[in-house]
C-alpha cells in the first residue's frame, strides 16, 4: 500500500469543488431571485473591535516586525507578539522551499504556496494594534495549523491580499487540532471559506467576524466542541450573480453551538446545514437581511436546537426544504415549525458549554433482571442474542455458515446482511450484551464469505465481547470482508480477544463513541489493523498488530480521537509493530 501525503491538499481541492458547485447554484437561482441588496465588503482590514495592547509585552513574549520574524519565532509554548502593520506571508525570505523549517513548512499549491504549522502546542500569535496576516496566491490558505494544541489567535485580521480574481483556498485552517481559541479577529474574504476544521476539539471563536468569503463561513468535520460566541457571519457568498454554498456547514461533528452572533447580508444556499451531528444548537442568533436561495436550515439524520433567535426572512424564503421530515427542536425538545421560528423572541442567550463527560463503570457480568446462557453451538449462540444477557461460550469453533437460519430474516436482535458471497452476521439494537468465550486459543468464531464480516454490530450500547479468536476461515481467495464492524455503537468493550484474517481490517468502526480494546492481538488482516471514523473515546491497552499488509500494520484515524497505551493518537495512518507504536506514517489526508 503506497502512503501519500493528500491531506494537506485535500481541504484546496475541497474547497474549489464546493466553489464550483457554488456557481452552478447561483446562476439558476440568479434567473428567479431578486438582486442581492447587500452592501459590497469593504477593503478595510480592521479587528472588528480594537484590541491594542499595550507597549509592555507579555513576559517571555517575543515581539515581531516582519514575515521572517514571525516565522522564526513559531515554537511550542511561545507567545509572538506582532506589531502593528501587514504580514505578506509570500514575502518570507524562504518562500516556496518544500523543507520544512522548525514547526512550519511551505506546500506548493497553483500559483504560490499555502504555510503549514504543525505538530505546535501552546503557541500564541497576539497583535498589537492593527495587525493583518496576508496570502497572495488565490489557491493558498492563510494560516493552516494542524496536530496542535492550546493555540491562542486574538487581535489578527487574515485574509487574502486584494487582488482581482476568485480565491479558491480558505482563510484559517485547523485540522486534529485541540485546544484552539480564536479571539477578536476577523477573517475575510476572497478567501473562499473563513474556517475550515476537521478533527478538532475544544475550538472557540469569541467576538470575531467572518466576512466577504465566497463559499460560506465555515465548514467542520469530524470535530467536537465548537463555539461561536459573539460573533458576526454577514457579506458572505459571491454576490448578485451567483452564490455560496451553506454559511455554516457541519458533518458529523458534535457540541456545535452559535450563541449570540449576528447573522447578515449573506447570499447562500443555508445558513446551516448540519449532517448527522450531536448536540448542535443556535441560541440568542440574530439573522436578517440575508439572501437564502434553498432553505434557513437542512438537517440530515439529527436536528439542532434554536433558542431564543430572531429571524428576519424574504417573501418566499423557507426554513426548511421541501419534504424535509427533520425540524429545529426547542430546549425542551419540541418540534419548532416555520410558525414558531417566525414568531420567536429574540434575546440574549447563555451557554455552558458541552455535557460534562460521563465516568462510564465497570459493567457487571449480568444486568439486574438480566439473563445468564450458555451455548455450546451456532444456533444456541444466535438464539441467546438479546439485550441484558449475558452468553458463554463453550470450547470449538464456530463456523456462522453452518448456523440454521443462515441467510434468512434472523430474529429482533440479528439478522443475515447479503454480501457477494454469502452473508454476514449483524447483530441490531442491542444494549448490554457480552459474548464470552472460553479463551482466545479455544473459542473460535468463524465466516467462511470472503465478502462477509465476521462480526457487526449496529446501533448498540454496552457491548463486551472476551476471550475468543474471529476471523475467517482458510480458504482460497482474497478477503474483502473485515473482521469486526462497529457502526453508531457506544460502550464497546473487547478484551483478550484474537482478530484475524484474511480480513481485510481488524476493527472497522464509524461514528462510535467509548471503544476500549484490551490484551487483544489484531494479526494477519490485508489492509490494516484498525480504520476509525469519526470515534470518540477510543483506547487500545496492552494490544498488538502483527503481520497485516506485508508487514504494515496501521491504524487510520479519520477524526475524533484515540489512544495507544495511553499515548494519544492524531489524525492520520500511524505504524505498529507487535505491541509498539512506531509513529505517525502519514498526517490526515
Amino acid at each position: 500500500m503506497k502512503i501519500t501525503y493528500g491531506k494537506r491538499l485535500l481541504p484546496l481541492l475541497l474547497l474549489l469543488a464546493l466553489l464550483l458547485s457554488a456557481c452552478g447554484a447561483g446562476e439558476t437561482a440568479a434567473q428567479s431571485t431578486p438582486e442581492s441588496t447587500a452592501e459590497p465588503v469593504p477593503e478595510s482590514t480592521e479587528t472588528p473591535e480594537s484590541t491594542e495592547m499595550p507597549e509592555e509585552l507579555p513576559e517571555g513574549a517575543v515581539a515581531v516586525s516582519t514575515v521572517d520574524e514571525l516565522l522564526a519565532a513559531i515554537a511550542p509554548n511561545t507567545t509572538v507578539v506582532l506589531r502593528a502593520g501587514d504580514y505578506d506571508l509570500s514575502t518570507a525570505a524562504d518562500y516556496g522551499q518544500e523543507e520544512t523549517r522548525g514547526y512550519y513548512s511551505w506546500v506548493l499549491v497553483p500559483g504560490g504556496c499555502t504555510l503549514f504549522v504543525e505538530n505546535v502546542d501552546g503557541l500564541r500569535l497576539l497583535g498589537q494594534g492593527d495587525v493583518s496576516i496576508l496570502a497572495r496566491p488565490r489557491y493558498a490558505e492563510v494560516l493552516s495549523f494542524s496536530g496542535c494544541a492550546d493555540l491562542h489567535l486574538e487581535g489578527l485580521t487574515l485574509g487574502h491580499t486584494q487582488e482581482p480574481g476568485v480565491c479558491a483556498a480558505g482563510v484559517l485552517n485547523c485540522s486534529s487540532c485541540e485546544n484552539v481559541t480564536v479571539e477578536s479577529c476577523r477573517l475575510f474574504g476572497c478567501g473562499s471559506l473563513g474556517l475550515t476544521a476537521s478533527g478538532c476539539r475544544s475550538l472557540i471563536l469569541q467576538s470575531c467576524r467572518i466576512d466577504g468569503c465566497s463559499s460560506g463561513a465555515v465548514m467542520a468535520y469530524s470535530s467536537r466542541d465548537l463555539r461561536f460566541l459573539d460573533c458576526e457571519l454577514c457579506d458572505n457568498g459571491q454576490g448578485k450573480d451567483s452564490a455560496g454554498v451553506d454559511l455554516v456547514s457541519a458533518d458529523r461533528c458534535r457540541d456545535l453551538a452559535l450563541v449570540n452572533c449576528e447573522i447578515r447580508g449573506n447570499r447562500v444556499q443555508r445558513i446551516l446545514r448540519s449532517s448527522w451531528c450531536e448536540r448542535s444548537s443556535l441560541l440568542g442568533c440574530k439573522v436578517e437581511g440575508n439572501r437564502v436561495l434553498d432553505a434557513v436550515f437542512q438537517f440530515d439524520g439529527k436536528s439542532a436546537v434554536v433558542d431564543r433567535c430572531g429571524f428576519t426572512l424574504r417573501s418566499q424564503e423557507r426554513y426548511y426544504p421541501y419534504g424535509s421530515s427533520l425540524f429545529a427542536r426547542s430546549v425542551e425538545g419540541e418540534e419548532l415549525i416555520s410558525f414558531d421560528l417566525d414568531h420567536m423572541e429574540w434575546g440574549e442567550a447563555e451557554y455552558a458549554g458541552p455535557p460534562a463527560e460521563e465516568t462510564r463503570p465497570e459493567r457487571p457480568e449480568l444486568t439486574e433482571g438480566g439473563s445468564e446462557v450458555h451455548a455450546a453451538t451456532v444456533d444456541e449462540l444466535l438464539a441467546a442474542i438479546a439485550p441484558d444477557t449475558v452468553i458463554y461460550l463453550e470450547p470449538g469453533v464456530y463456523a456462522l455458515s453452518e448456523a440454521a437460519d443462515y441467510g434468512g430474516s434472523g430474529s429482533d436482535w440479528y439478522s443475515w446482511e447479503e454480501a457477494f458471497d454469502g452473508y454476514s452476521l449483524t447483530i441490531q439494537n442491542v444494549k448490554n450484551l457480552s459474548i464470552v468465550g472460553a479463551g482466545k486459543d479455544d473459542t473460535v468464531l468463524v465466516a467462511e464469505p470472503r465478502y462477509a464480516s465476521v462480526l457487526c454490530f449496529r446501533e448498540c450500547e454496552s457491548i463486551r465481547l472476551s476471550g475468543f479468536t474471529a476471523g475467517h476461515s482458510e480458504a482460497p481467495g482474497y478477503c474483502t470482508g473485515n473482521v469486526l464492524d462497529l457502526y453508531t455503537c457506544t460502550g464497546v468493550t473487547v478484551s483478550d480477544c484474537g482478530l484475524f484474517g484474511c480480513g481485510v481490517i481488524g476493527v472497522y468502526a464509524v461514528n462510535s463513541e467509548d471503544l476500549q480494546l484490551r490484551q487483544t492481538e489484531i494479526y494477519e488482516c490485508s489492509y490494516a489493523g484498525a480504520d476509525l471514523t469519526t470515534c470518540w473515546d477510543v483506547s487500545f491497552e496492552g494490544c498488538s498488530i502483527r503481520d497485516c499488509d506485508g508487514g504494515r500494520n496501521y491504524i487510520f484515524l479519520r477524526g475524533g480521537d484515540c489512544s495507544w497505551d495511553g499515548e494519544a493518537l492524531r489524525e492520520g495512518c500511524h505504524l505498529f509493530e507487535g505491541g509498539s507504536y512506531l509513529g505517525l506514517a502519514e498526517p490526515a489526508w
